[in-house]
């Protein structure tokens, strides 16, 4: 059984979203090694199959990280076993298993439910060959880095035991090609086209279009040749990319490390202090602001306010320097990213002063798109025609 699959690929410091042949996943960006399974008495393996995200067990063999069984995702977190986690404003991407095992792991399981789902039957193994987009932080992104993040998912052939009970189906992973582009570029093809290339329409311009009085058949193409200022808030750190049209401007790379991640370690020991636990993790009392039904969010969003109001004020300050070396000259601020959810009751207001008083429009994306647009950008950026291009050429004899 074999399949060809395109991935692109955000590997968030928080969150892990992917776009694999076409579906979204998203699970949290941490994993776990660990010596054995978590079950030892036989469970039908089809049960595994439809939530296989959630329940993520792998064993892998690759040249690229360290070999062993993992635990993925929302498993790990869950599993009370000490997890790894991308560290915020320490770890280099491109240097650190966590991002190549998740990202193997997560292939390998939409292999496996793929397979089910077209012939009904758990298969012994199957083969992947993969064509990725993935990026790195812009303050991290250099010609170095990405060649050498490139080639860690090129470079061999990755094996890969996906867990279902004590059932295992081995998947063979080969990337035909992997583009590593600098971090939230790929979302000016987000604002752009929709998954079917055709100019986005639609309630992601909802705000922007009633806020500015513009005309309702409005769509992506406005973008096409603007100047925009991302500001692209994540867990770690913050990025202030400037692109104009489709191209990345590279003498405007800024990034700064602040972030929802930053507050939330800041308000971790008072939040732990409030729920008597000695310990938990900062993806622990992430889920937990997420999901407002949960018995300690109201305590969770109290101890995160003034952390957040801080970081939010440093984000403010990084903007207005990016402004000034562009000498205003910037049609858009766009913002985007998981830590613009957290922050828009502060943000936005701030944002929107600074925009009216120096001329220029606010995109403040909603928080239904704000996580997954880098991941929709990745997925359109590694259909098109420039990654075709760039892969052709890569595989070109010098």
């Amino acid at each position: 059984m074999q399949y060809h699959f395109f991935v692109g690929n955000d590997n968030g410091n928080s969150e892990h979203d992917l776009i694999i042949d076409g579906r979204l996943i998203q699970q949290p960006n941490v994993n776990c090694p660990v010596d054995e399974l978590p079950w030892s008495e036989e469970q039908a393996p089809e049960s595994f199959i439809r939530n296989l995200q959630d329940q993520l067990v792998v064993t892998v063999d690759s040249p690229a990280a360290r070999p062993g069984m993992y635990y993925v995702g929302k498993f790990a977190l869950e599993s009370g076993e000490v997890i790894d986690n991308l560290q915020i404003g320490i770890d280099m991407k491109c240097d650190m298993d966590l991002p190549v095992v998740n990202t193997l792991a997560q292939i390998a399981a939409a292999a496996v439910q793929k397979a089910y789902d077209e012939e009904k039957r758990i298969p012994d193994h199957i083969e992947v060959q993969a064509d990725m987009a993935t990026a790195l932080p812009v303050t991290q992104h250099t010609d170095e880095t990405s060649a050498k993040f490139e080639r860690r998912f090129m470079a061999g052939t990755h094996h890969v035991t996906v867990h279902l009970g004590i059932q295992r189906v081995a998947v063979r992973i080969i990337f035909q090609f992997t583009k590593v582009v600098p971090e939230a570029t790929p979302v000016i093809f987000t604002l752009q086209k929709d998954g079917e290339g055709n100019w986005r329409e639609g309630d992601i311009f909802d705000e922007f279009t009633d806020t500015y009085g513009i005309d309702k058949k409005f769509n992506g193409s406005f973008f096409k040749d603007k100047r925009i200022l991302h500001v692209d808030i994540g867990d770690g750190s913050t990025e202030y990319p400037i692109t104009e049209g489709n191209k990345f401007l590279r003498q405007f790379v800024h990034g700064s490390h602040h972030g929802a991640g930053y507050a939330i370690e800041e308000a971790l020991s008072e939040f732990n202090r409030l729920i008597h636990l000695p310990d938990s993790p900062r993806q622990f009392f992430s889920d937990v602001i997420k999901n407002p039904k949960h018995k300690y969010h109201a305590r969770a969003i109290k101890t995160l306010k003034r952390p957040l109001e801080s970081q939010a004020k440093q984000i403010i300050q990084n903007v207005k320097r990016q402004l000034t070396k562009a000498r205003n000259e910037i049609d858009v601020i766009c913002v985007y990213g998981g830590g613009s959810i957290l922050m828009r009751s502060i943000l936005y207001p701030l944002l929107k002063e600074l925009c009216d008083e120096r001329e220029m429009k606010l995109l403040y994306v909603p928080s239904d798109y704000a996580v997954r647009l880098n991941a929709m950008g990745l997925d359109a950026f590694v259909r098109g025609k420039i990654y075709e291009a760039l892969k052709t050429k890569a595989v070109q004899p010098a």
